[in-house]
């Protein structure tokens, strides 16, 4: 199946590729799968690009293979908590820097 017709769902702990011309599930996997610990907070942001999957959940930010859902790269972005991760993609970088400059003040706040 062509990525373009997939769409990819985020919720409850879980990422998932729907068709989009059936609304059959194309593959699912579990977040906490890739995630170290207990597993503290199962919501987050996903975005696409090309053939990557990225996703911010539980103050780790995940990279899968948009094709199959499987792990590519995970960053557990050691030092900024375990909340919600907002991301900006590549084509907004003044955005993603505001919000990485965000996070990090947020976490510095939240650890004193």
């Amino acid at each position: 199946m062509k990525q373009n017709n997939a769409l990819f769902v985020l919720s409850n702990g879980r990422v998932a590729a729907i068709n989009k011309n059936d609304g059959q599930i194309i593959w699912e996997i579990k977040i906490k799968q890739y995630l170290s610990g207990p597993v503290r907070m199962t919501i987050g942001q996903l975005t696409v690009e090309d053939d990557k999957l990225f996703i911010g959940a539980s103050g780790i930010l995940l990279c899968l293979s948009a094709k199959d859902g499987s792990l590519i790269w995970k960053n557990e972005l050691k030092g900024w908590g375990y909340q919600f991760v907002s991301m900006g993609n590549v084509s907004n970088e003044a955005a993603s820097a505001a919000v990485i400059r965000a996070a990090a003040a947020a976490a510095t706040a939240a650890a004193t």
